[in-house]
């Protein structure tokens, strides 16, 4: 039984301080909701600058981007955590190996990690430096500079560890700044990627409602005491019969809600394409002389 916890202890070795340090930094409340009020402000100014609503006009608060963000940052946290797992199965498995190599072999597999951080490390900055969609696109150099910073870390504590490198390669010495550049790269691509994948998805979602969600929004059918300036491709006007009797005298059809925030609808005619010139029809619902209905 002792034998077992002490091949544990070692086993984690390599793996436990630089797992702390990083969840420490990285997992910390505060940087996971600014991860995710980021990735819901980008979203929504992709989503709504599609269809060129200022974002500043919705009103939205700190509270409506975290939630507009929790949805869609399921599958990119899922496949963070997937690969979280497989990286631990990873250490397991380089462990088993560098136990059984001798302190060259050791050294040369610990060298190997550490310049292949370098050029994870070079590849996102350069994707950092020129906006460039290196190799996969644009998702891999913030990806690959994330990776690499961790793996850098990694690389080092196990040389020192196990590899029994000198101080030199190590840099012992200046392991804790050396952790807070490093750490502070890993959190640079963290935002660098969630605003890439924000904004795609925020296009991704407004081009769905430009193509076919559209006829699938919810239909606003709008009544006005006035005769209403609305002109765009796919509008209606109706004039009802009453006359002054009635307590509206024009209904429109043939407009879909976009969004409805701060007492105001943002509609969109049925025709509405983007370039076309259509604008947002933008009403509020507080005037006693519109009222806007909504049918599936």
């Amino acid at each position: 039984m002792l034998g077992d916890e002490s091949d544990l202890s070692a086993n984690l070795r390599g793996l436990g301080p630089f797992l702390g340090f990083v969840m420490r930094v990285l997992a910390s409340a505060g940087v996971l909701t600014a991860v995710l009020y980021y990735f819901g402000y980008t979203r929504a100014e992709a989503l709504y600058g599609y269809f060129g609503v200022n974002l500043g006009s919705l009103g939205y608060t700190t509270t409506d981007y975290l939630v507009h963000s929790a949805g869609p940052l399921f599958a990119p946290l899922t496949v963070v955590l997937i690969a979280g797992v497989v990286a631990i199965i990873a250490h397991h498995v380089l462990v088993l190996l560098l136990d059984r190599l001798s302190p060259k072999w050791r050294r040369v597999v610990c060298t190997g990690l550490v310049i292949g951080a370098l050029v994870l490390l070079a590849i996102g900055a350069i994707g950092l430096q020129h906006r460039a969609r290196v190799l996969a696109g644009p998702i891999f150099s913030p990806v690959a500079l994330g990776v690499g910073a961790l793996l850098l870390i990694y690389a080092t504590e196990n040389a020192w560890i196990r590899a029994n490198l000198p101080d030199q390669f190590t840099a012992a010495s200046t392991r804790p700044v050396r952790r807070g550049l490093l750490v502070g790269l890993a959190l640079i691509a963290a935002f660098w990627a969630t605003a890439g994948e924000a904004q795609r998805q925020g296009e991704r979602e407004a081009q769905a409602i430009e193509m076919s969600l559209l006829v699938r929004q919810p239909k606003a059918i709008v009544f006005s005491r006035e005769r209403l300036q609305i002109g765009a491709p796919g509008v209606r006007m109706v004039r009802l019969a009453g006359g002054e009797e009635s307590a509206y005298a024009f209904r429109y059809d043939g407009l879909h809600t976009l969004a409805h925030t701060r007492g105001r609808w943002f509609l969109l005619p049925s025709g509405w394409r983007r370039g076309n010139g259509t604008a947002v029809i933008l009403l509020r619902d507080y005037r006693d002389d519109i009222r806007v209905d909504l049918a599936p």
